[in-house]
């Protein structure tokens, strides 16, 4: 990690995330905190947490890749956004459920597809990248690699069986033998 500024600049996705979480749980259902603003608010933070999940690949990876980073502080600024809510999510389970279940809950299906989504969207990212590089006069590799390729389809069929077949039932169905395997 030689450029402090990329790996700060990497983790700014799980920052969103752990501030709009620390924010959304400090606040819901107290309604009196927060008066006529709470809906709008915690709408508001609800959204912000989902565009770090997300901000990662569509701003803070372009940057990065623009700017040179290395392929460990791309992957960061891919994986910081997802993997920081699934701690988030295993943290808010521990107030309901004791420590092993709480760390299995963090990594349920909407946290594995937003991994996926991010690896996904990343792809496309990266081919969008070379081809734009190329027209600029740079040479940088096809656009389309076997490897990105790949990546792409990973992700997606992942974020496909995990969330969107038939609503994620089907998946969810092994993640819930999953725990009763581990902790039944």
């Amino acid at each position: 990690m030689r450029d402090p500024r990329a790996l700060a600049l990497a983790l700014v996705p799980a920052a969103i995330v752990v501030v709009t979480s620390v924010f959304v749980q400090t606040f819901a259902g107290r309604y009196e905190l927060l008066g006529a603003a709470y809906a709008p608010l915690l709408n508001a933070g609800v959204l912000l947490r989902a565009f770090g999940m997300f901000a990662s690949v569509i701003l803070v990876w372009g940057l990065l890749r623009s700017r040179g980073a290395s392929r460990p502080v791309l992957a960061l600024a891919i994986l910081s956004g997802p993997v920081s809510y699934g701690i988030t999510a295993a943290l808010d389970a521990l107030s309901y459920f004791p420590v092993g279940q709480a760390a299995y809950y963090g990594i349920n299906p909407i946290a594995m597809a937003t991994v996926a989504g991010q690896c996904a969207a990343a792809a496309v990212a990266e081919m969008a990248w070379r081809w734009w590089s190329r027209h600029r006069g740079r040479e940088v590799g096809s656009p389309v690699t076997w490897r990105i390729a790949a990546a792409f389809g990973a992700g997606l069929l992942t974020v496909f069986f995990t969330v969107l077949y038939q609503g994620g039932v089907p998946f969810f169905y092994v993640y819930q033998r999953g725990y009763m395997f581990l902790f039944t």
